[in-house]
């Protein structure tokens, strides 16, 4: 049994006519298991994604993540920061655990040393794959992970990485292109990259290995009523099979003014960084549709503590009185600026609203999710 799915030395009762019944499934399924115990859908480990409002979006708590094992898709267009939070991703797990190995199957030349060692990754320990196709993707991935799960000493000692979705061509494709042909793919790609994620998610969570894929989405220029969700490349195969998709848009963050040169590079156009916007639009593990900010400077990297203060006046943790802030306790901060930075003033702010927010970002049986209400309205899907 893979080391993130442990089972307790203490199991349920069972009578004895089921589980005489059950020994029958148990004889051809050896992951068969009650949830107390442990199943292959028990997720108990978690990786850090560099930010804390993103952790308590994807997880319910901030000091979670993403889940271990798991299907998980960054979303969004072209420069939004999905290759680099792949690599914050991979280098946190290392951190955790300097065992672990990053596995990439790079469709864009995108991943070298440099960027992955500047979030923290041990570039050492990351295999880059080029890839062209669909198809050759799926068979090297689903070879490798058979071979996982083959060794138990090798359980949970990867993160695979395809850097992207929406850059892999279908066989068809490239075989048309060498004879000249000019025919219509008809939907096989999308059927392709499906296939490849079914095959994905089983085995993940069989060897405990933990899948991260980036692609791109577009506007559908027909919707009457556009939506929040946005489309991906290569269809619904990735919506319907990750647990967990994350979709990123993007806008400059200038200097206010002249004299705001702080953590500037001179020659990027007053062009401080760029805010990214996450919007989880699938999770199996908490309510859905949650948003935040995240902020990428180019000269500083990933600032963990974007989007909190939002989070944490919402809550009442922090007080906003006019451009002034004190805690709930009633001890003045002052200015953001004064203190944004601080780890000891956020030390103070974190544990409360991390404990709010596990109570809000659950599931309730008790009452109307009124984030997804909210969503609903906003998508106007069903119109």
């Amino acid at each position: 049994m893979a080391k993130h799915a442990k089972k307790t030395e203490k199991k349920p009762k069972i009578d004895k006519n089921m589980a005489d019944a059950f020994s029958v499934i148990e004889k051809l399924n050896k992951d068969s298991a009650t949830l107390s115990e442990g199943a292959l859908s028990t997720v108990t480990e978690y990786i850090d994604t560099g930010s804390y409002a993103l952790n308590a979006i994807v997880s319910g708590s901030m000091y979670k993540g993403i889940p271990k094992g798991r299907v998980t898709g960054l979303v969004g267009p072209t420069g939004c920061g999905k290759t680099l939070i792949i690599n914050k991703i991979i280098g946190n797990a290392q951190k955790k655990d300097p065992d672990v190995w990053g596995v990439v199957w790079d469709s864009e030349a995108a991943h070298d040393a440099q960027s992955a060692k500047s979030v923290g990754a041990n570039p050492d320990k990351i295999k880059v794959n080029p890839i062209e196709t669909v198809e050759d993707c799926r068979n090297q991935i689903s070879a490798f992970l058979d071979k996982v799960i083959e060794n138990p000493a090798l359980h949970g000692k990867f993160i695979i990485a395809i850097d992207s979705l929406g850059n892999l061509a279908s066989h068809k494709e490239i075989e048309d292109a060498k004879a000249g042909k000019h025919a219509q793919d008809m939907g096989l790609r999308a059927k392709s990259i499906k296939s490849m994620m079914r095959a994905l998610t089983y085995k993940c969570a069989k060897a405990g290995v933990t899948c991260l894929f980036a692609n791109h989405i577009y506007d559908d220029p027909s919707s009457l009523f556009p939506s929040l969700i946005k489309n991906q490349s290569g269809g619904k195969g990735p919506l319907y099979l990750a647990s967990l998709l994350i979709q990123l848009a993007v806008k400059q963050d200038k200097k206010k003014d002249a004299k705001d040169t702080e953590n500037v590079i001179p020659m990027a156009n007053r062009v401080k960084g760029v805010i990214m916007k996450a919007l989880t639009v699938k999770n199996r593990f908490i309510p859905p549709f949650l948003q935040t900010e995240l902020f990428l400077n180019f000269k500083t990297g990933l600032y963990e503590y974007t989007g909190l203060l939002e989070m944490a006046v919402a809550y009442g943790v922090v007080i906003q009185s006019g451009s002034t802030y004190s805690l709930a306790d009633g001890t003045k901060l002052g200015y953001e600026k004064n203190w944004r930075d601080s780890k000891e003033v956020w030390d103070k702010i974190l544990p409360p609203l991390d404990e709010i927010i596990k109570k809000e970002f659950a599931f309730s049986n008790d009452e109307v999710n009124e984030i997804t209400k909210e969503v609903e309205e906003l998508t106007n899907e069903e119109s």
